[in-house]
């Protein structure tokens, strides 16, 4: 199952590979350091923008570095790909109130904290599998950095 992680900081990719292999979650990892090599991912993953060819789900984060974040990559991915039914779970250090509210309305699907510690980041990575395979309706809420849509008012009851 290919997971595609969207993060500039190299320390963080490896980190989320670290914990897939030790989890021994069965995502094909994948990554991209920035907003262009992502889009060259999707270009290169599907001629057309078939989802089959594109990954079961991206980790994105909001920081790409430069000028650039992960909002600037959900809007090309579901406005000028059209990609609207691939998971997008945001993966970032800031989770401030505005950064949240902004991701969700361009179109993550789940926004969750890099935690700290690799325990943490084990769970997630874990938990993000399983949400995907059992597509259960709130597949995250459980997680301690979770962050409900606040524009969903069902989603919005659940407590980080």
């Amino acid at each position: 199952m290919p997971l595609l992680h969207v993060d500039d900081s190299v320390d963080d990719r490896c980190l989320v590979k670290e914990a897939i292999t030790i989890t021994k979650t069965p995502f094909t990892y994948h990554e991209a350091d920035g907003l262009e090599s992502a889009m060259l991912y999707f270009q290169l993953h599907g001629q057309h923008g078939e989802l089959e060819q594109h990954p079961a789900m991206v980790l994105l984060d909001y920081e790409l570095g430069g000028n650039t974040t992960g909002v600037d990559f959900l809007y090309w991915l579901r406005v000028r790909k059209k990609i609207t039914a691939l998971p997008v779970v945001m993966f970032s250090g800031s989770p401030g109130r505005g950064h949240i509210a902004e991701c969700y309305a361009a179109g993550a699907d789940h926004y969750l904290t890099k935690p700290s510690e690799m325990e943490r980041l084990k769970r997630i990575v874990s938990t993000l599998y399983i949400g995907l395979v059992s597509r259960p309706p709130d597949p995250i809420p459980s997680l301690k950095e979770y962050q409900p849509d606040p524009r969903d008012p069902t989603r919005a009851e659940v407590s980080a």
